[in-house]
Order: C-alpha cells, then structure tokens, then sequence
C-alpha cells in the first residue's frame, strides 16, 4: 500500500516502506529498520528527529525533502543524491553506511559526524562541512571542491586527497599519515620510515 499524501506520522517505527513514492509526508520521532527504499521517490517529505537503521536507499530520488537530526546507521545509500533536498535545517549523521557515489554539493552540513563509513567517490564540492568528523572513514576518490572545512577532523580518516588551495582547511585537524593526502597534487612524495 503506498503511503497517501499529506500524512504525519509521529514515534511510528517502520519496518517496511513502498517503494513506488511518498509525498508530501511529515515524520516525527519516526525509526525505520529493515527497510528496502532502492528507486523510491521521496518527494516533499520532511524527517526530523528520524533513525534509518540497516535500510537500503540506493539509487533513491530525494526532491524537496527535509532532513533535521536525522541519523543513518548501518545504511547503503550509493548514489544518493542530497542536493535536491531542503537546506533549512540539514542535519544528518552517518554511522557505518555505505555512501559511495553521494553528492552533498552545495550543502551546508556542520558539525555532522561520518563514523566508519565509505565514501568513495562522494561528492563535497561547494560543502560546508565546518567542525564534522570524519571518524576511520574510506574517502576513495571522494572530491572536495571549493569545500570548507575549517575545523574538520580527518585524523583516523584514510585515501582522501584534498588540494589546500582550494579548500579552506583553517584547524583542521589530520594525522601525519594522512599529510600525503594534502601534498599529491604538488607532486610531493611522502615515504614513511
């Protein structure tokens, strides 16, 4: 049965989802556990206060919808675009998900914490990601483009490269080994001993 529009939902929890579309849809103090969303339209829908717990959200398609302190834990959200969703009041967390492909361009995501995640090929560029951590995270490929980054922690962080001259990085904190990922593009190579 696909959820109607204009529906409000508070402290429900989810343990299946259609995977046709849901518009226009509030949810509140809401968990979402098992559920399979791969190609689901969201549209217009507002999660606050929401967990996603072991779900599938690969390839879904996200247009005007809101994410306040909403927490992702153990997810798949390859592909996921978060560009085209609200930027009132984004705020996301990432507990071991896989977000490989994501595009977060042009969002504004402060102190948001990445723990453990992969996030090869993930897309920052025009990011405010002032103060967020990025715990043992896999930033493959991953593209910071005009990102700011001021205060970010990177320390346990691994395979980024980040180009200082066009990122803002004022204290953002790195470990020593991760100082190649800084000097690649000046073709510095850095050897351990």
């Amino acid at each position: 049965m696909q959820i109607q529009e204009s529906l409000y939902f508070q402290n429900q929890n989810f343990t299946a989802f259609p995977q046709t579309g849901i518009l226009e849809t509030q949810f509140d103090d809401c968990t979402f556990e098992n559920c399979d969303l791969t190609n689901t339209n969201f549209f217009g829908c507002d999660f606050i206060n929401c967990v996603f717990t072991n779900c599938n959200f690969s390839m879904v398609k996200f247009g005007h919808n809101g994410f306040d302190k909403v927490e992702f834990v153990n997810c798949k959200l390859v592909g996921v675009d978060f560009t085209q969703t609200k930027d009132f009041l984004f705020t996301i967390n990432f507990t071991n998900c896989i977000l490989d492909y994501a595009a977060f361009m042009k969002k504004k995501n402060r102190k948001a914490c990445f723990h453990k995640c992969s996030l090869k090929g993930t897309d920052f560029s025009e990011t405010d990601l002032t103060s967020v951590v990025f715990e043992q995270c896999d930033l493959s490929a991953a593209v910071f483009m005009r990102t700011i980054l001021n205060g970010a922690n990177f320390v346990s962080s691994f395979n980024f490269t980040i180009d200082p001259e066009k990122n803002t990085l004022k204290k953002a904190k790195f470990s020593a080994e991760g100082l190649a990922g800084l000097l690649s593009n000046y073709g510095i190579i850095v050897e351990e001993n």
